[in-house]
């Protein structure tokens, strides 16, 4: 929605209803393949460029505020100007509508708000009273340079890959259509002063019809992208790929997203005016290479009784050949010609002759064709798409399936669904066809020589396709393996969650990267399904009995209950990871190699360029937003690892048992029916009766991983032993950067962020207790480890601790005597545990570090010197197995890294002199091997060091070493020193480089730039 604001010399007032239903638009007079062409050819027409001064608007939630500058109007499409562009002084503000958005638009532009001054921009606006407003302003006197440039600025942004990406050209195709679903809505490619290049829309008919982002296109060396052009060169070849071009490769960063609200500020999300109802599907596979030759039947629901233009997608690599309506009139359509980034989808509409009724039924026919099949080896391949190998329409998708598949009669074809026919054909082909009677997002099918498999779970029909490469490769009892592990699994959840929706699952393995659960129809990348050993432990793979499971969980999680949106998803994911979690605890006995959730502390505490954990780059609730140019893996890690994990938190917390019986009511309440992420917190609490908006907030939409030091004692009291501890929360914090001047130069100083509010903040956590009972059998371990049970213990008393808040007391008493506590000690908690009673230099150092972050550096101080006199190691050796020489290293290690954060810690308070007895003394008493170890690290500090002395032509000559140079690139205070070395030693084109990547990783760099 728009609205002109008042501003000094102009007041213009709009009305719009973009919130409700369209009102009925005149149609155009011309023909839909004129405007299609006119959009494609789209001219800029300076003679008609206006003076605007002093106007502000606001376009959906960003105000625009023009203080003076040229609009330049392109050729009407239809009847109407809808796109422009600005040459000027204007700014444009944003305030995000909540603590998600503001926390990602802070992740990539480095503020929670955006204030950006806009130099040029591209506009695109099809409200008709705004570009009259715009365009009746008095015409401009512009010189051949400026002109120039306007149409430079217009050429590039019609090429621009942001505008494929999001379906700019459709919209104002769409709009000269007079569809009403197109009415408000804006696009604008900014060029900011701080932020470059980026792009704002306004889609009305989109569910978030708010977004902002930018478009990173893909780093290649010039070899890299040889050899990526010569490799698009064959695809194309073979009709592959068509449209796509290294210019279109890149991340799609989500800086906002949201849906508009109503007076009452409830979300108010779009939609698209028509949903599928069910699908009808003919599929004739052909040919050496497999030609994919389809024909589908859409039936179509109109959700108003205002628009024509049904908006369909479909693999880029299959075109689209004939479109038609119920009784076969033949209608017009056009499909994109360009493939966006690296998943090529392409945009058909398809125009209909006038608008059917609001919940009018009615049935569009489309035939296609294309390569969509990828050969592996001989007889052996992949579908290239397992979802848009047909066309699909709409926001929801969720439709029933008929399908009839016709391909060569020497291979076989799976696919999911009930069996309705099957037979031969002439010419040696065979047919089948199958129905899917429960609504769904979508179903698949391979093709390839397979080995079949068969089996029952209860009333369930299981039916294996091995692929035969690697029928090849694994014996038959590795390959019935995967058949008894599909079986016991739909069992176990059946028993778990409810009945197997259907009557039968088909499953087949195939050659390719990732493993998918549609309803009814699995498939499973060959490479994973290998029989386990060291190898596939070594290359990381986790156990292939977990993936079945997971995918298994799926027809539950993601069918039975499907999920509403993006945000939604990780319901989907997540729970599928915690029942593979359960199935690996209750069906394997412990005896398998990598897990669902194995490695997930690292997998989130690794960092990011900048020195972000994974973890706080967003909640869950982003879903597939987590990956970006930030991070390719953050979507792998926050919603299917961070997820399971927070899911089996809040199982400890009800109790497992529990926990499952809730979700089986849950599983039987939806039936099919897409949640959200509120509808599911909301059902848990109906059916537990408790509160889960603390939890929900903290976890779920949340980020921050939990850091708990604890420590505790144990004494006699009368014919018991009393344990008494406490565990101290702190939050997880990252760093904003700053430059600052100091002594006539600069420095570089870092604040803590801290990123998790912790009085709100409830921990359920698992307690182990080792005991020792007189009358116990000493375990066989500590036997051959020579461990004395006295002091170890011989038996173990579990239970668990809620901790709330930032100190939690606990107390307990125990029948025998106590030798040692862990809390979390299979790390099944989201959350790091620090035992403050048995690593006393290592817990002293993070406290240290913890104080020094948030400013406290006199206590940090003495947290420091206290670390550096207190042992590696306390109290009886427990499963110690490191021996006194091993216990040395690590000491020296960590007195190593104390001493390098008391350096950081007195240059931070500008006690250069202090810092650099430290380090001269620090670096006289290393050996070599920690001299290696901590090179790049000590070097760093240096530089730093030498700044901070006026000497920074060292700085430069440290920070440039090529040992070095990769770090310090890719970290936000590294390009800060680099500017200041490269400024100070008059180096400015290298500094002002290094100032722009720091300001785009978010460092505040005003003073430096400023100066």
């Amino acid at each position: 929605m728009f609205r002109f604001r008042c501003s000094t010399r102009l007041l213009i007032a709009l009305a719009l209803t973009a919130l409700a239903v369209p009102a009925p638009a005149e149609p155009t007079a011309e023909d839909p393949a004129t405007l299609w062409q006119k959009v494609r050819s789209a001219t800029l027409e300076p003679d008609r460029a206006v003076t605007v001064r002093s106007l502000k608007f606001n376009t959906g939630m960003a105000d625009l505020e023009i203080r003076e500058g040229t609009l330049f109007p392109a050729a009407p499409i239809g009847e109407r100007t809808v796109e422009m562009v600005f040459i000027g002084s204007a700014k444009l503000t944003l305030e995000p509508p909540d603590e998600i958005e503001a926390g990602q638009l802070d992740l990539f532009t480095g503020s929670r708000d955006l204030d950006e001054e806009i130099t040029e921009a591209a506009l695109v606006i099809t409200v008709d009273a705004a570009t009259d407003a715009l365009l009746s302003r008095p015409l401009a006197e512009t010189d051949a340079a400026t002109r120039d440039r306007a149409q430079e600025i217009f050429d590039t942004w019609t090429r621009r890959p942001e505008r494929r990406l999001l379906g700019v050209a459709s919209a104002i195709f769409r709009d000269a259509l007079a569809d009403p679903f197109k009415e408000g809505y804006f696009a604008g490619w900014f060029r900011g002063e701080e932020l470059g290049e980026f792009l704002y829309l306004v889609e009305p008919d989109a569910p978030e019809q708010v977004r902002m982002g930018q478009f990173t296109s893909l780093e290649a060396t010039q070899k890299e992208e040889r050899k990526i052009k010569r490799e698009l060169h064959r695809a194309k070849r073979k009709g592959r790929l068509i449209g796509l071009s290294v210019e279109n490769l890149g991340v799609w960063d989500t800086w906002l997203s949201t849906a508009r609200v109503d007076a009452q500020g409830a979300p108010r999300p779009g939609t698209e005016a028509f949903e599928p109802e069910h699908y009808e599907l003919d599929l004739a596979l052909t040919g050496r290479e497999l030609e994919l030759k389809g024909r589908t039947r859409i039936h179509l629901r109109a959700l108003s009784s205002v628009a024509r233009v049904v908006r369909l997608l479909v693999h880029s690599d299959l075109r689209i050949r004939r479109a038609a309506i119920s009784g076969g009139e033949e209608v017009f359509f056009r499909q994109s010609e360009d493939v966006e980034l690296a998943d090529p989808l392409a945009e058909v509409l398809v125009v209909l002759p006038t608008p059917p009724a609001a919940d009018g039924r009615f049935v569009i026919e489309l035939e296609y064709s294309g390569l969509l099949l990828n050969q592996a080896k001989s007889k052996t391949w992949a579908l290239g798409d397992t979802i848009y190998w047909h066309p699909h329409a709409g926001t929801v998708d969720r439709a029933t399936y008929d399908v009839t598949f016709h391909w060569p009669a020497d291979l076989d074809l799976m696919c999911g669904g009930k069996l309705v026919d099957r037979g031969t054909e002439a010419g040696q082909r065979r047919f089948e066809r199958r129905r899917i009677e429960r609504r769904t997002f979508g179903t698949s099918f391979e093709i390839g020589r397979f080995r079949k498999l068969t089996g029952k779970a209860g009333d369930v029909s299981i039916t294996l396709a091995i692929d035969s490469q690697l029928a090849k490769q694994e014996d038959k009892k590795s390959q019935e393996v995967l058949l008894e592990t599909i079986i016991d699994s739909v069992g176990y959840f059946e028993e778990t969650f409810g009945p197997y929706p259907l009557d039968e699952l088909v499953v087949v393995t195939a050659p390719r990267g990732f493993s998918q659960s549609l309803l009814g129809f699995m498939t499973l990348a060959s490479l994973g399904m290998t029989e386990e050993g060291l190898l596939t432990f070594l290359l990381g793979f986790e156990d292939r009995r977990a993936v079945i499971a997971h995918e298994v969980a799926h027809q539950w999680w993601g069918h039975v209950v499907p999920w509403k949106s993006y945000r939604d998803q990780w319901i989907s994911e997540a729970m599928a990871n915690y029942a593979a979690m359960l199935y690996a605890r209750h069906r394997l006995d412990g005896v398998y190699l990598r897990g669902p959730t194995f490695g997930w502390q690292r997998a989130l505490t690794s960092t990011v360029a900048g020195g972000r954990p994974i973890e706080s780059l967003g909640p869950l609730v982003l879903g597939e937003r987590l990956s970006s140019s930030r991070s390719a893996n953050a979507y792998q890690a926050i919603v299917y690892q961070k997820g399971a994990v927070v899911l089996d938190m809040l199982a400890r917390a009800y109790g497992e048992k529990a926990f499952v019986e809730i979700l089986h009511t849950l599983t039987e309440a939806v039936a099919f029916r897409p949640i959200s992420t509120a509808d599911f917190v909301t059902a848990l609490e109906r059916i537990t009766g408790n509160d889960l908006g603390g939890f929900a907030d903290q976890f779920i939409y949340g980020t921050g991983l939990p850091e708990v030091y604890y420590s505790y004692e144990f004494e006699p009291a009368a014919d018991k032993w009393r344990v008494r501890g406490v565990a101290r929360q702190s939050s997880p914090y990252r760093y904003a950067y700053r430059v600052v001047e100091r002594d006539g130069s600069f420095d570089v100083l870092r604040s803590r962020l801290d990123q998790t509010e912790l009085s709100a903040s409830t921990l359920f956590v698992p307690v182990q207790i080792a005991i020792f009972k007189p009358d116990a059998k000493q375990g066989t371990g500590d036997k051959k480890r020579g461990l004395d049970p006295r002091q170890v213990g011989n038996a173990m008393v579990m239970g668990r601790l809620a901790l709330r808040g930032e100190s939690s007391d606990f107390a307990f008493e125990l029948d025998y005597e106590p030798k040692e506590l862990w809390l979390d000690r299979k790390e099944e908690v989201f959350g790091r545990f620090y035992n403050e009673s048995r690593h006393p230099k290592r817990m002293l150092f993070y406290r240290g570090y913890d104080q020094a972050s948030a400013g406290e550096h006199a206590e940090a101080e003495q947290l420091y010197r206290d670390a550096l006199a207190a042992d590696v190691f306390s109290g009886p050796s427990y499963n110690e197995t490191r021996t006194p020489k091993e216990l040395e290293q690590e000491a020296q290690r960590l007195d190593t890294w104390i001493r390098l954060r008391l350096v950081r810690l007195y240059l931070d308070q500008g006690r250069t002199t202090d810092a650099r007895t430290t380090f001269d003394r620090l670096e006289r008493g290393l050996g070599g091997g920690q001299r290696r170890a901590f090179k790049n690290r000590i070097r760093y500090l240096e530089a730093r060091l030498a700044i901070n002395e006026g000497d920074h032509e060292t700085a430069y000559a440290l920070l440039n070493k090529k040992a070095l140079r990769r770090s310090v690139r890719g970290s936000t205070e590294g390009l800060l020193l680099l500017a200041i070395a490269a400024r100070e030693t008059g180096r400015t084109a290298e500094s002002e480089s290094a100032v722009e990547d720091a300001s785009e990783k978010g460092a505040d760099v005003t003073t430096l730039a400023g100066s």
